[in-house]
């Protein structure tokens, strides 16, 4: 029986590549757990793979006078082991009590199913583990408050509403795309976090779609989203005979409207990457000219001036087109009619913006988070003087410090203040 059990155990360690260590240890507590039903008391047993049979080499307390043989041996029994043995000594004793063959063979089924089952999970977890950041496509299994489970065959992924497109409804059955955001494990196995309002999400769908984003020959620099509204994405290339943004497009747009049809509808502009920021920004609010610009290279400031009439469409819709060539160019960008584009309306529109710079409330980020700092614009504090003047119980409650904490920052801000008016009238 011993030799047939070694043989399933080596079986399955060589088609599973399980280690043999992990094997026998997983094997060790199930047999000891076995034995200590059938024999009573807390039996240990250490298993060794002999060169034709498994070896059960039982734990033993040496003591005068045994009650119990499956856990206890007597002083001279154990001298025949080890002669230096004294009482209350661990003993190991090569034991094969009566029936345990049907005990083993038992606990053998039991270990290899257990043990195959940890470590196909153990696998899956892996696998997906390295997919993180990829896109992949599964079935809708359930909807849980408005969760959608999604069933990828091998595992399970959770769609949690947060990083679902409010725009876009899903049934049970319907096919779906996630990026995955993070593998973690679950008792019934890997457990995927699925997004589709991450940035990354529209980046994945282009590599799927643009043949030359996956060989490398044009690059993604950046997407910045409103999920469901509108994206912006950011390309180049370092191969002068490709055009990157034709790329992307494809033949009459073939390439971009299979990608909008998997984003149901949200709009999408490629924009060509430049390192001169008027040819950037050309790029960014294209088809429409820019017809005169102010750049502030030092603060990455610019104000545009655009066409009268095409100056709504530039903006966007609650302003959703300039925030997003903010955030693609990492630049402040100011637009105005090219009929407001004096000397009087950019001299006030510096001002301004020098004033903002000067009074920004981010130059409290050391002490307070960026999230509290939002919180505090949210609440009215727009800058550095608002933040002297707010109420110290409100700042308290938002940014959880004590009043004399408070007291402090707002010294530490009227710091701020002063050298910004001193800058200000030294200029």
């Amino acid at each position: 029986m011993a030799n047939e059990i070694l043989q399933m155990l080596r079986q399955v360690e060589k088609l599973k590549n399980i280690d043999e260590a992990e094997l026998l240890e997983a094997f060790e507590r199930g047999i000891s757990s076995a034995a200590k039903k059938v024999y009573g008391g807390k039996p240990e047993i250490r298993v060794e793979f002999g060169e034709k049979e498994l070896l059960f080499y039982w734990k033993k307390r040496v003591v005068d006078d045994v009650e119990h043989k499956y856990t206890e041996i007597s002083l001279d029994d154990a001298r025949e082991i080890n002669p230096e043995a004294v009482l209350d000594d661990i003993v190991e004793v090569l034991f094969y009590p009566k029936e345990f063959g049907r005990i083993a063979a038992q606990t053998t089924k039991q270990v290899i199913t257990q043990k195959i089952r940890e470590v196909e999970k153990e696998q899956i977890y892996q696998e997906y583990k390295m997919k993180e950041g990829q896109v992949i496509t599964g079935t809708v299994h359930t909807i849980e408050d408005g969760d959608l489970i999604v069933d990828f065959g091998a595992v399970e992924g959770i769609l949690r509403k947060k990083e679902q497109v409010s725009s876009e409804k899903f049934k049970i059955g319907s096919r779906i795309r996630g990026y995955i955001l993070k593998t973690s494990r679950g008792r019934e196995g890997a457990r995927l976090e699925l997004s589709r309002t991450h940035p990354n999400f529209v980046k994945e769908i282009f590599a799927m779609e643009v043949t030359e984003i996956g060989q490398g020959v044009v690059e993604i620099k950046y997407v910045a989203r409103e999920p469901g509204i509108k994206s912006k994405v950011v390309v180049s290339t370092n191969d002068q005979h490709i055009d990157p943004v034709g790329a992307c497009i494809g033949v009459k747009g073939s390439r971009i409207q299979t990608i909008i049809q998997e984003l149901s509808g949200e709009k999408v502009d490629v924009v060509l990457y430049n390192e001169d920021i008027k040819k950037y920004l050309e790029s960014a609010i294209a088809p429409i000219d820019i017809k005169d610009i102010y750049i502030d290279k030092e603060n990455n400031y610019t104000i545009i001036a655009v066409p009268d009439e095409q100056f709504s469409q530039v903006i966007g819709k609650n302003g959703i087109n300039m925030r997003l060539v903010a955030k693609i160019t990492k630049w402040k960008v100011s637009v105005l009619r090219i009929s407001e584009f004096t000397e009087e309306k950019l001299s006030e529109m510096k001002g301004n913006f020098k004033h903002q710079v000067d009074f920004d409330l981010f130059k409290l980020q050391d002490d307070i988070q960026v999230k509290e700092l939002k919180e505090l614009k949210k609440e009215g504090i727009k800058n550095l003087k608002d933040f002297v003047l707010a109420d110290g119980d409100m700042i308290r409650k938002v940014i959880g410090a004590d009043k004399g904490a408070v007291e402090r920052l707002k010294e530490k801000a009227k710091k701020f203040i002063s050298e910004g008016e001193a800058k200000n009238e030294s200029a």
